[in-house]
């Protein structure tokens, strides 16, 4: 897996590597630590944001179960108070001198708590012996709901949620009240009367804004044992004139009731009033001490992201020039050291395809300029190396092809062939004169007139002469097949070429105790070129024998002493083609051997018909 990694990344260019490099060690590690690190410091300041707000609940709701407190305390007194006792009791009948008095020491102690706690606007006493004391404010209006809750607790204080009456001072007020049957201490079930003690709601509306955060987006509710909206705060809100009408458009759902049945603190997320798709809200919630209410703040997550925005940005700027540095880092190796590798391989390319002008301009004085200026000194070198020594080289090669045609140039015996041809014609031989004919051929094709190449169909026409007079001398021991896709019969290609590759077959791999001999020539086209299979079924090569063919085809240099046909031939292809045609042993084995011989193709005319076949 580690190698196949390896070449796919020595596969790309400097460029993509390069970026690559940027990409996984500068862009994703700083990207991604910056994504970690504005998150767990998002994380912080949240929790930072919560903690402040939920201390500001916490303040708003101890001065709230403090005035809570106090006004149950009152309540309590008046219980445990003898001249209360005294005041409501049914009997014996109070005389008017013993009610004044009572009544007067009452009012006295209600008075001081009027005066002192600003929030009380009324406290009204009425016994069921007809005893009466209104003190503070006197309201008028329907109060028979709570009255009746009241006398549904027997004794027990309930609190009343936000409603309105008028006051004969004010006019419309708005109030939340604590109503309470005052039983009798000696008798605890026998109610002697009714205590309601009237708040103003106004200061417990001001009392929650004050747990708002401070710019004053969000609300804050005061929920009953029952889930009804006792109250609202008027900040932050549409109905802001109107607490009431707030309280009314606020419903707490099932998750925000179950958490507020636990009786525990806390805050979780939500949408308001219970549309997944509406705005999310912080909601932070707690219990008020001493009525059962819990208070909830809402505060928009807009709200909190604002809070937090000026750090963010912050944060997302420094991101920024961290990855414009790294961009710069990037450009400025591009420029400095890419640009001028690249321009050197340029350059050597030229090189290599016989431009010896190339040159790679110098402008530095680093490593880099070093390797320039070696470079230039190295392709005026290999120029002076070719005009003195390749072009010898070159006519070495010439004369060594020459002297390798020349091995099969017996000119005299065509002419003497050609003669006992005719001479056979002559004396109606008809057998005779066409295997004397099939050997002039063979020997016309080998003297070929000096040139070194010829086409593939004289070539063709050259094996099949040869092919010919072998089947004559065998028989039915021997079988073969030409083929020459069409079009390619002009293709220029070396002299005696396959005809050395079926000679092979014939002496070394042919078996006719086991099988009759079979051998096909087949040349077509493929990938830009000339491919020709001669394939047999003779005995193939040994293993040992393989390894010493291949090695000889892969090698720079013959061994003149070690040279066979198939080598012969492969050193003369690349001498004239180039490196990348040759010989090839596509497979070899005791059914037989596959040689392959690749030559260029050139552009040449077509010819209609089907595939040409010769034998």
């Amino acid at each position: 897996m580690r190698i196949g990694y390896g070449k796919l990344f020595g596969a790309f260019g400097l460029r993509r590597k390069a970026l690559i490099i940027f990409l996984l060690f500068v862009i994703l590690p700083t990207f991604g630590v910056g994504v970690v690190a504005q998150y767990q410091f998002n994380q912080i300041l949240r929790a930072q944001f919560i903690n402040s707000t939920s201390r500001n609940i916490d303040n708003v709701t101890a001065q709230l179960s403090e005035q809570t407190q106090m006004i149950e305390d009152i309540a309590n007194y008046m219980i445990l108070s003898p001249d209360m006792r005294s005041f409501l009791r049914p009997s014996p009948p109070l005389t008017d001198d013993q009610r004044t008095n009572l009544k007067r020491n009452i009012e006295g102690f209600l008075t001081f708590q009027l005066i002192s706690r600003s929030y009380i606007r009324s406290i009204e006493i009425s016994g069921y012996n007809g005893s009466e004391i209104s003190m503070g404010e006197p309201f008028s209006g329907d109060e028979s709901l709570w009255r009746r809750r009241a006398d549904s607790r027997k004794g027990g204080i309930t609190w009343t949620e936000g409603y309105s009456l008028h006051s004969g001072w004010n006019g419309e007020v708005r109030l939340v009240s604590m109503f309470r049957v005052l039983n009798s201490y000696n008798e605890i079930t026998r109610p002697l009367g009714r205590l309601i003690i009237r708040r103003d709601e106004a200061s417990i509306v001001n009392l929650l804004d004050k747990g708002i955060f401070e710019n004053g987006k969000g609300r804050v509710y005061l929920i009953g044992k029952q889930g009804e909206v006792v109250l609202g705060s008027k900040s932050g809100t549409d109905e802001a004139a109107n607490p009431e009408a707030d309280a009314a458009a606020f419903k707490p759902d099932d998750e925000l009731l179950k958490r507020l049945d636990s009786g525990r603190q806390g805050f979780f997320t939500r949408p308001f009033g219970g549309d997944s798709g509406g705005e999310r809200y912080l909601t932070l919630y707690t219990p008020v001490e001493n009525t059962g209410w819990s208070m909830v703040a809402l505060i928009p997550e807009t709200t909190v992201d604002e809070e937090f925005r000026g750090v963010k940005l912050l944060m997302l700027t420094i991101l920024v020039a961290i990855l414009l540095l790294g961009l710069s880092a990037l450009i400025g190796f591009h420029y400095t050291i890419i640009t001028p590798i690249l321009r050197l391989k340029k350059e050597a390319g030229r090189v290599a395809v016989g431009d010896f002008s190339a040159r790679v301009p110098i402008k530095s004085r680093d490593e880099l300029a070093d390797l320039n200026r070696t470079f230039n000194k190295m392709v005026s070198t290999i120029q002076q190396l070719i005009e003195q020594k390749y072009k010898l080289e070159l006519r070495e090669r010439e004369s060594e092809l020459k002297l390798l045609q020349s091995q099969m140039d017996p000119h005299f015996l065509y002419n003497t062939l050609d003669t006992i041809r005719w001479t056979a014609r002559l004396e109606k031989a008809e057998e005779s004169s066409r295997l004397i004919e099939m050997l002039s051929k063979f020997f016309r094709a080998s003297v070929g007139g000096g040139s070194s190449t010829t086409t593939l169909k004289r070539e063709m026409e050259f094996v099949q002469s040869y092919l010919f007079l072998q089947q004559r001398r065998l028989g039915d021991a021997l079988s073969y097949s030409l083929r020459i896709e069409p079009g390619l019969e002009e293709a220029v290609v070396l002299k005696t070429t396959i005809q050395p590759l079926v000679e092979n077959f014939i002496k070394h791999g042919l078996d006719r105790r086991t099988r009759q001999g079979e051998v096909r020539v087949d040349a077509r086209s493929a990938d830009g070129g000339i491919v020709v299979d001669v394939i047999d079924n003779g005995r193939g090569m040994t293993p040992q024998r393989k390894r010493e063919v291949e090695a000889l085809l892969q090698s720079r240099f013959r061994d003149e002493t070690r040279q066979g046909a198939v080598s012969n031939i492969h050193e003369r292809i690349m001498l004239l083609f180039g490196p990348e045609y040759g010989l090839e042993i596509v497979r070899t084995s005791p059914q037989g051997t596959w040689i392959r011989m690749r030559v260029p193709l050139g552009d040449y005319p077509q010819e209609g018909g089907r595939r040409r076949e010769y034998g």
